[in-house]
Protein backbone atom coordinates (compact mmCIF):
# COMPACT_ATOMS: atom_id res chain seq x y z
CA UNK A 1 0.00 0.00 0.00
CA UNK A 2 2.69 2.66 0.83
CA UNK A 3 4.81 3.68 -2.26
CA UNK A 4 7.71 5.90 -2.33
CA UNK A 5 6.22 8.66 -4.84
CA UNK A 6 6.87 11.78 -3.34
CA UNK A 7 4.58 14.37 -4.72
CA UNK A 8 4.69 16.62 -1.67
CA UNK A 9 8.26 17.33 -1.90
CA UNK A 10 8.75 16.97 2.07
CA UNK A 11 12.10 16.76 3.06
CA UNK A 12 11.30 14.16 6.24
CA UNK A 13 8.78 12.13 4.44
CA UNK A 14 11.26 12.16 1.58
CA UNK A 15 14.08 10.45 4.46
CA UNK A 16 10.95 7.73 5.53
CA UNK A 17 11.42 6.71 1.55
CA UNK A 18 15.20 6.44 1.74
CA UNK A 19 14.89 4.42 4.84
CA UNK A 20 11.77 2.15 3.33
CA UNK A 21 13.59 1.73 -0.19
CA UNK A 22 17.14 0.95 1.22
CA UNK A 23 14.94 -1.81 3.34
CA UNK A 24 13.36 -3.06 -0.06
CA UNK A 25 16.92 -2.04 -1.91
CA UNK A 26 17.31 -6.58 -2.42
CA UNK A 27 13.91 -5.89 -4.35
CA UNK A 28 16.09 -4.08 -7.41
CA UNK A 29 18.39 -6.62 -7.69
CA UNK A 30 16.35 -9.11 -7.84
CA UNK A 31 14.15 -7.19 -11.19
CA UNK A 32 18.02 -6.44 -12.62
CA UNK A 33 19.04 -10.16 -12.39
CA UNK A 34 16.38 -11.66 -13.18
CA UNK A 35 15.23 -9.52 -16.22
CA UNK A 36 18.04 -8.46 -17.62
CA UNK A 37 21.76 -8.15 -17.60
CA UNK A 38 23.98 -5.27 -15.83
CA UNK A 39 24.90 -4.50 -19.54
CA UNK A 40 21.88 -3.69 -20.54
CA UNK A 41 19.71 -0.18 -20.45
CA UNK A 42 17.56 -0.23 -17.73
CA UNK A 43 15.06 2.84 -17.02
CA UNK A 44 13.42 3.32 -13.35
CA UNK A 45 10.50 5.55 -12.49
CA UNK A 46 9.41 6.97 -8.97
CA UNK A 47 12.89 5.85 -7.27
CA UNK A 48 13.26 8.54 -4.37
CA UNK A 49 17.02 10.08 -4.86
CA UNK A 50 19.08 8.62 -2.19
CA UNK A 51 18.53 5.39 -3.71
CA UNK A 52 19.37 6.21 -6.88
CA UNK A 53 23.10 6.67 -5.91
CA UNK A 54 22.73 3.34 -4.08
CA UNK A 55 21.88 1.22 -7.32
CA UNK A 56 24.39 3.59 -9.49
CA UNK A 57 26.78 1.87 -6.75
CA UNK A 58 25.84 -1.88 -8.20
CA UNK A 59 24.61 -1.31 -11.43
CA UNK A 60 25.52 0.43 -14.69
CA UNK A 61 23.07 1.86 -17.51
CA UNK A 62 20.86 2.90 -15.46
CA UNK A 63 18.32 5.81 -15.92
CA UNK A 64 15.96 7.09 -13.69
CA UNK A 65 12.76 9.46 -14.33
CA UNK A 66 9.85 10.88 -12.24
CA UNK A 67 6.76 8.98 -12.24
CA UNK A 68 3.67 11.47 -11.54
CA UNK A 69 1.27 11.14 -14.59
CA UNK A 70 1.05 10.29 -18.29
CA UNK A 71 1.68 13.87 -19.65
CA UNK A 72 4.87 14.47 -17.16
CA UNK A 73 5.46 10.84 -18.72
CA UNK A 74 5.58 11.69 -22.08
CA UNK A 75 7.44 14.65 -22.14
CA UNK A 76 10.20 13.10 -20.19
CA UNK A 77 10.59 10.22 -22.25
CA UNK A 78 10.58 12.33 -25.33
CA UNK A 79 14.01 11.79 -27.38
CA UNK A 80 14.60 8.77 -25.15
CA UNK A 81 16.31 5.71 -27.00
CA UNK A 82 14.26 2.20 -26.41
CA UNK A 83 15.64 0.30 -22.85
CA UNK A 84 15.71 -3.04 -22.54
CA UNK A 85 14.16 -2.79 -18.88
CA UNK A 86 11.80 -0.39 -17.52
CA UNK A 87 11.18 -0.83 -13.86
CA UNK A 88 8.29 1.01 -11.65
CA UNK A 89 9.65 -0.42 -7.82
CA UNK A 90 8.52 -0.02 -5.00
CA UNK A 91 4.50 -0.59 -5.66
CA UNK A 92 4.87 3.02 -7.42
CA UNK A 93 2.03 2.09 -10.13
CA UNK A 94 -0.63 2.14 -6.88
CA UNK A 95 0.34 5.57 -6.78
CA UNK A 96 -1.91 6.28 -10.05
CA UNK A 97 -5.71 6.07 -8.77
CA UNK A 98 -7.29 6.27 -12.00
CA UNK A 99 -7.53 3.56 -14.05
CA UNK A 100 -7.92 5.46 -17.39
CA UNK A 101 -4.49 7.12 -16.12
CA UNK A 102 -3.10 3.60 -15.70
CA UNK A 103 -3.70 2.55 -19.09
CA UNK A 104 -2.33 6.20 -20.25
CA UNK A 105 0.62 5.27 -18.68
CA UNK A 106 1.27 1.46 -20.13
CA UNK A 107 0.84 2.55 -23.76
CA UNK A 108 3.31 5.17 -23.51
CA UNK A 109 6.04 2.40 -21.33
CA UNK A 110 5.07 0.39 -24.23
CA UNK A 111 6.44 2.34 -27.22
CA UNK A 112 9.96 2.77 -24.97
CA UNK A 113 10.43 -1.15 -24.54
CA UNK A 114 12.89 -2.66 -26.90
CA UNK A 115 11.33 -5.92 -28.70
CA UNK A 116 12.83 -8.38 -26.44
CA UNK A 117 12.93 -6.37 -23.24
CA UNK A 118 10.01 -6.35 -20.75
CA UNK A 119 7.90 -3.95 -18.36
CA UNK A 120 8.18 -4.98 -14.78
CA UNK A 121 6.41 -3.54 -11.59
CA UNK A 122 4.78 -4.66 -8.44
CA UNK A 123 1.65 -4.16 -6.82
CA UNK A 124 -0.08 -5.37 -3.41
CA UNK A 125 -2.71 -8.04 -3.48
CA UNK A 126 -6.01 -6.62 -2.59
CA UNK A 127 -6.12 -7.01 1.09
CA UNK A 128 -9.65 -7.95 2.53
CA UNK A 129 -8.77 -6.72 6.02
CA UNK A 130 -7.98 -3.28 4.65
CA UNK A 131 -11.29 -3.41 2.66
CA UNK A 132 -13.20 -3.81 5.20
CA UNK A 133 -11.35 -1.99 7.89
CA UNK A 134 -12.27 0.85 10.40
CA UNK A 135 -10.80 4.08 9.05
CA UNK A 136 -10.61 5.49 12.60
CA UNK A 137 -8.32 2.54 13.64
CA UNK A 138 -4.36 2.88 14.06
CA UNK A 139 -2.51 -0.30 12.35
CA UNK A 140 1.32 -1.15 13.02
CA UNK A 141 2.92 -1.63 9.92
CA UNK A 142 6.59 -1.57 10.95
CA UNK A 143 9.62 -0.94 12.04
CA UNK A 144 12.46 -0.52 9.86
CA UNK A 145 16.38 0.19 10.76
CA UNK A 146 17.70 3.19 9.83
CA UNK A 147 21.04 2.81 8.95
CA UNK A 148 21.98 6.57 8.62
CA UNK A 149 20.35 7.49 12.07
CA UNK A 150 21.50 4.12 14.28
CA UNK A 151 18.02 4.05 14.83
CA UNK A 152 14.67 3.18 13.29
CA UNK A 153 11.43 4.23 12.39
CA UNK A 154 7.99 2.60 13.10
CA UNK A 155 5.48 3.11 10.87
CA UNK A 156 0.88 2.91 11.84
CA UNK A 157 -1.38 3.91 9.51
CA UNK A 158 -5.19 4.24 9.24
CA UNK A 159 -7.05 3.14 6.22
CA UNK A 160 -10.12 4.61 4.17
CA UNK A 161 -11.20 2.23 1.08
CA UNK A 162 -13.24 3.50 -1.57
CA UNK A 163 -15.16 0.03 -2.72
CA UNK A 164 -16.19 2.05 -6.01
CA UNK A 165 -12.90 3.24 -7.29
CA UNK A 166 -10.65 0.62 -5.11
CA UNK A 167 -8.88 3.67 -3.77
CA UNK A 168 -6.98 3.51 -0.13
CA UNK A 169 -6.14 6.79 1.55
CA UNK A 170 -3.76 6.29 3.77
CA UNK A 171 -2.84 8.35 6.66
CA UNK A 172 1.11 7.19 7.77
CA UNK A 173 2.30 7.84 10.82
CA UNK A 174 6.37 7.88 11.30
CA UNK A 175 8.33 8.05 14.81
CA UNK A 176 11.49 8.24 14.08
CA UNK A 177 13.34 6.25 17.69
CA UNK A 178 17.05 7.19 18.26
CA UNK A 179 19.25 4.59 19.06
CA UNK A 180 18.54 4.27 23.04
CA UNK A 181 14.87 3.95 21.62
CA UNK A 182 13.12 7.40 23.11
CA UNK A 183 10.96 8.95 19.61
CA UNK A 184 12.99 11.40 18.75
CA UNK A 185 10.60 12.77 15.32
CA UNK A 186 7.38 12.36 14.34
CA UNK A 187 5.41 12.72 10.62
CA UNK A 188 1.94 12.24 9.52
CA UNK A 189 1.57 12.03 5.63
CA UNK A 190 -1.33 10.99 3.89
CA UNK A 191 -0.70 9.03 0.11
CA UNK A 192 -3.75 7.56 -2.13
CA UNK A 193 -3.07 3.79 -3.78
CA UNK A 194 -5.32 2.40 -5.90
CA UNK A 195 -5.73 -1.80 -5.29
CA UNK A 196 -5.87 -3.63 -9.34
CA UNK A 197 -7.02 -7.28 -8.72
CA UNK A 198 -5.57 -9.62 -10.40
CA UNK A 199 -7.82 -10.31 -13.74
CA UNK A 200 -8.19 -6.53 -14.12
CA UNK A 201 -4.34 -5.88 -14.23
CA UNK A 202 -3.94 -8.69 -16.67
CA UNK A 203 -7.15 -7.52 -18.89
CA UNK A 204 -5.42 -4.11 -18.80
CA UNK A 205 -2.08 -5.06 -19.96
CA UNK A 206 -3.58 -7.04 -23.07
CA UNK A 207 -5.46 -3.94 -23.62
CA UNK A 208 -2.31 -1.51 -23.80
CA UNK A 209 -0.79 -3.81 -26.27
CA UNK A 210 1.22 -6.40 -24.31
CA UNK A 211 1.28 -10.32 -25.13
CA UNK A 212 3.67 -11.87 -23.23
CA UNK A 213 2.56 -11.61 -19.60
CA UNK A 214 3.84 -13.15 -16.66
CA UNK A 215 3.23 -12.75 -12.63
CA UNK A 216 5.30 -13.56 -9.81
CA UNK A 217 4.03 -13.87 -5.82
CA UNK A 218 7.71 -12.66 -4.62
CA UNK A 219 10.64 -11.50 -5.15
CA UNK A 220 12.57 -14.84 -5.81
CA UNK A 221 11.16 -15.20 -8.56
CA UNK A 222 8.61 -17.74 -7.66
CA UNK A 223 5.07 -18.00 -9.48
CA UNK A 224 1.91 -16.24 -8.03
CA UNK A 225 -0.17 -18.64 -6.06
CA UNK A 226 -3.05 -18.48 -3.62
CA UNK A 227 -0.07 -17.71 -0.86
CA UNK A 228 1.44 -15.22 -2.43
CA UNK A 229 1.68 -11.50 -0.80
CA UNK A 230 2.89 -9.75 -3.87
CA UNK A 231 1.98 -9.93 -7.47
CA UNK A 232 5.13 -8.84 -9.76
CA UNK A 233 4.13 -7.98 -13.16
CA UNK A 234 6.79 -8.77 -16.21
CA UNK A 235 5.57 -8.23 -19.76
CA UNK A 236 6.64 -7.63 -23.23
CA UNK A 237 4.84 -7.07 -26.63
Amino acid sequence: MIHLIENNRNSVWSEVCTVIGRYKLDQISFYIKKFTSNSSSILILGCPTDIQKDINKTFKNVEFLDFSNSDGLKKSLKNKDQYQLILIPFLGIMSVIDHKEQENILKILRDYIMPSGKLVFDVDIPDMQVMLCDPATTFFEHQIYNDQKSGSIIINTQRDYDEYTQTINLNIFVEFLDPSGAVDRKIMNQIFSRYTFRWEMYNLLLLCGYKSIDLYGDYEGNDYSENSHSMIWASSF
